[in-house]
């Protein structure tokens, strides 16, 4: 089992500050989900973990405010930037292809390890994307409740609670829709 690093710790763009706040991980998403009525926070995304006991189950992570967005219905994809003003690009193909393509423009090679994610891409990945690995299967559903097929988010930050040392970090890796990574971004 190993500890988490001494903060703040930067490397490559990556920003990871220690913080302590007295937070839980659902009273965070609680604020965020006020703040975000009046300050524009979307996106919220808690993965929380269920069990404290396991050292692989010992970290929940709150993300907020993704860089990007990727939608798909079918073979119709969007790809959504929301701090360019709802900019949206729309391509044809298979999803998890072009889901592939985008999240390899995102790879952080030069990372630094850490038990924890630097960032990361969540979301949902519906059932109906079998059709793209599996096309002989049969098509039975119906779009009746006009939900995507897949619907993931990039961030560029997370909060990560270390359940196990009872501490809280702040980590930001710097990228940016363009797949660019500067340390102002990660510091921001």
């Amino acid at each position: 089992m190993r500890a988490c690093p001494p903060c703040p710790k930067r490397s490559h763009n990556q920003v990871i500050q220690e913080f302590s706040n007295g937070r839980t991980p659902e009273s965070l998403v609680e604020t965020l989900r006020q703040t975000s009525r009046s300050h524009g926070a979307e996106g919220i995304v808690l993965l929380r973990t269920s069990s404290f006991d396991s050292p692989s189950a010992r970290y929940s992570l709150v993300a907020a405010n993704p860089f990007l967005t990727f939608r798909s219905f079918g073979s119709h994809c969007a790809i959504m930037s929301p701090g360019s003003g709802s900019l949206c690009h729309i391509q044809f193909g298979n999803p998890w292809q072009l889901l592939e393509s985008l999240m390899s423009r995102f790879e952080l090679l030069d990372a630094v390890e850490q038990p924890f994610p630097l960032g990361g891409c969540f979301g949902f990945w519906g059932y109906d994307l079998k059709n793209f690995t599996e096309p002989k299967l049969p098509r039975r559903a119906e779009a009746d409740l006009e939900l995507p097929d897949c619907h993931v988010a990039f961030y560029d930050s997370l909060v990560v609670f270390d359940h196990q040392l009872n501490k809280t970090f702040i980590v930001s890796n710097g990228l940016s829709a363009d797949g660019s990574r500067t340390e102002a971004r990660a510091r921001r």
